[in-house]
């Protein structure tokens, strides 16, 4: 039996990641670092890749881990492949009708304005040439016959933590930001149709045009160029295109000939009657009809604005419509000329261009960026580095809570008294207790002008046989330094060992910690 994963399916599962950051009860994730020590192989590039086993991935992180910092409903973001704008280069048209149509380039990212936009209308299959620019909520034509969606503008914040030479961000706005793309979200139109696209352009089509010499509320006298006989323009349509009456359409039921007077199906009123200032054309007539069951609040309209070579090469939205779920499309002209043409209604998506920028454009991956900002008010030692770097899910706290503090530091803390020097980075401590009992310095910060006393942040602490590394009143002494100490005190990492789920690990090349630097760890998810 066939069937299909639908992208929508993969979108699901990126919105399940995305929501339960931000959602009431959410799932708490927390970025960290780790690993001071040098990587058995530590030169630039030779880095070990962990493997996938319950042990790499369960257990050994923690030992060497240094801290955590939570990630926020500001911290993530939907992410989609990234296609740039360039001259004289060819993107697909939207057609909810197109295999794959997430792998194709139908939207642009505007590198100028970093503004986004959704290709509407192609020229039928032509290069770009012209830049699409600006924010109008309606859709954006460029000289070159390409058609375009406005979608979003990208900050100078989110390009700088969001944006990849692979991917965009997508945000996702649910109340009013008072942002561009908010306005574009409110001004959607559900099932409507901004597009007709010709499958095929037939033969033996004209359409005749020019200004209109006289009407009234049923008829038009057009151009003395028109043809002179009798109901030759009979099922096809009069569009005013400018002056007077701009936008109105009409079906052709009477054509005399010899006087040029086009009789139309409905009466125009008052304030929409051409005059000589009006330009008019007669053209093949679009006919469009919704599927059935369908209830629209606002009907569609179209009409051949090309029919170059006697072909229909084009047809030009008149009004969108809206509420449509499918519909089909007719070229319809007078048996005295033109047969073959067809077209395809190209449907937007549910809501409308623009409603939920992140489905239309296929945003399934997420980034979750978390930035760790020099000491972190004291918090995060600043004067080592580290390799190793991850995302957990909901982490327990010592006393068995859920973890939901901003910063956490995940270093052993031993307070120490009687301190005869300064220890010194990565170095190994020992305690008087056991040999075996030993711990790796992260950093040691003196807390007396006497530089006597500190407090020792310690990773890899472990203990064999009876004695511990954090006995009271026990000796500490640095394998390199020299330093010794007496402990008085000791805290255990804040968050217990072993809880929670490690969902992803990356050992890497050392990356230095500076006072006045922030990492931006960045993490994403593909779906």
């Amino acid at each position: 039996m066939g069937g299909v994963v639908t992208e929508y399916f993969r979108l699901h599962n990126a919105e399940q990641l995305y929501e339960s950051i931000g959602e009431a009860s959410p799932s708490v994730y927390y970025l960290f670092i780790g690993k001071t020590a040098p990587h058995t192989t530590d030169t630039v590039g030779n880095a070990p890749t962990p493997l996938n086993t319950v042990t790499d991935t369960t257990y050994d992180p923690w030992p060497s881990m240094i801290a955590m910092k939570r990630v926020n409903e500001a911290d993530e973001r939907f992410l989609t492949k990234r296609y740039d704008w360039a001259n004289n280069t060819f993107f697909e048209e939207y057609n909810d009708r197109t295999v794959g149509l997430d792998d194709k380039r139908f939207y642009v990212l505007q590198n100028d304005d970093f503004n986004v936009y959704k290709v509407i209308d192609n020229n039928s299959g032509a290069n770009s040439t012209v830049k699409p620019t600006g924010t109008s909520t309606d859709i954006i034509s460029t000289s070159d016959g390409y058609r375009w969606k406005y979608m979003f503008s990208l900050s100078s914040a989110e390009r700088n933590r969001f944006m990849s030479p692979d991917f965009i961000p997508v945000k996702k706005i649910d109340t009013d930001d008072s942002s561009n793309q908010f306005s574009v979200q409110t001004a959607a139109a559900n099932g409507a149709i901004n597009h007709i696209k010709v499958t095929s352009n037939g033969s033996g089509y004209f359409a005749q045009s020019g200004n209109v010499v006289a009407a009234n509320s049923s008829a038009v006298t057009i151009a003395t160029t028109a043809a002179a006989n009798d109901s030759f323009y009979v099922d096809s349509t009069i569009y005013f295109k400018a002056g007077k009456g701009l936008g109105e359409i009409r079906r052709i039921i009477g054509y005399d000939g010899s006087n040029k007077i086009v009789t139309v199906n409905g009466a125009y009123t008052t304030a929409t009657i051409a005059n000589t200032q009006t330009q008019y054309v007669i053209s093949p007539r679009v006919v469009i009809k919704g599927d059935s069951g369908q209830t629209t609040t606002s009907l569609a309209k179209a009409y051949v604005s090309n029919t170059a070579g006697g072909q229909v090469r084009k047809i030009d939205i008149i009004a969108a419509g809206l509420n449509y779920g499918r519909a089909n499309v007719a070229i319809v002209a007078n048996s005295s000329y033109g047969s073959g043409a067809s077209a395809q209604a190209v449907m937007s998506p549910p809501g409308g261009h623009g409603s939920v920028a992140y489905k239309e454009l296929y945003a399934k991956n997420v980034i979750l960026n978390a930035q760790m900002v020099g000491p972190e008010g004291n918090t995060l030692p600043t004067n080592n580095d580290f390799r190793t770097v991850g995302i957990i899910k909901d982490p327990l706290l010592r006393n068995g809570q859920a973890a939901n503090v901003a910063i956490i530091d995940q270093c052993f803390r031993l307070t120490l008294t009687n301190v005869s020097g300064d220890f010194t980075a990565d170095e190994i401590v020992t305690s008087s207790e056991s040999a075996d009992a030993t711990g790796r310095v992260v950093r040691f910060s003196n807390t007396n002008a006497a530089r006597t006393q500190g407090i020792l942040r310690l990773t890899d602490v472990k203990s064999k046989g009876t004695g511990l590394l954090y006995t009271l009143n026990s000796t500490i002494t640095g394998a390199n330094s020299g330093v010794t100490a007496t402990l008085s005190a000791f805290a255990r990492p804040a968050v217990r060992e072993f809880t929670g789920d490690v969902l992803y690990w990356e050992q890497r090349d050392k990356i230095e910690r500076d006072a006045s630097q922030t990492e931006s760890l960045q993490f994403i998810a593909q779906f």
